[in-house]
């Protein structure tokens, strides 16, 4: 079993998790959420868990803390933004496209680009610190 120290693995292996909650309604599209890096790494997979059955996708933009915030333009997921489709869970490990470095002092944006049916999402980033 791997030791941890911090929140992080003794391999460096780390999760950053965003919860989009519609207060019992279904999530709004647009902005969901920000967070702030604090640590280099590098993004391996993403994982989205959702309270019922439904579709929904999400793009997230990355900028430098000094550029903030972020725009549409800064995405870093491509053509393949995570996505579930009439489903309660998705996850890659593929991130065909993405940009997966994450400088230190990074800002992540979550936009949600669609939905339907989901009152609340987990976005988990498993990702590996450098």
């Amino acid at each position: 079993m791997p030791a941890y120290k911090d929140g992080i693995r003794d391999d460096g292996t780390i999760a950053i998790v965003l919860v989009i909650d519609g207060g019992g309604s279904v999530i709004s599209t647009g902005i969901a959420g920000w967070l702030h890096i604090p640590f280099a790494c590098v993004i391996e997979e993403v994982t989205m868990l959702a309270d019922q059955s439904g579709s929904i996708v999400v793009d997230i933009w990355k900028d430098a803390y000094s550029d903030y915030p972020p725009t549409n333009a800064d995405s870093i997921t491509a053509s393949a933004p995570p996505t579930i489709s009439t489903a309660t869970k998705s996850q890659d490990s593929t991130l065909t496209g993405w940009t997966t470095s994450i400088a230190a002092g990074d800002t992540l944006h979550f936009n949600v680009d669609s939905v339907t049916t989901i009152t609340e999402l987990t976005i988990s980033l498993k990702a590996q610190k450098t």
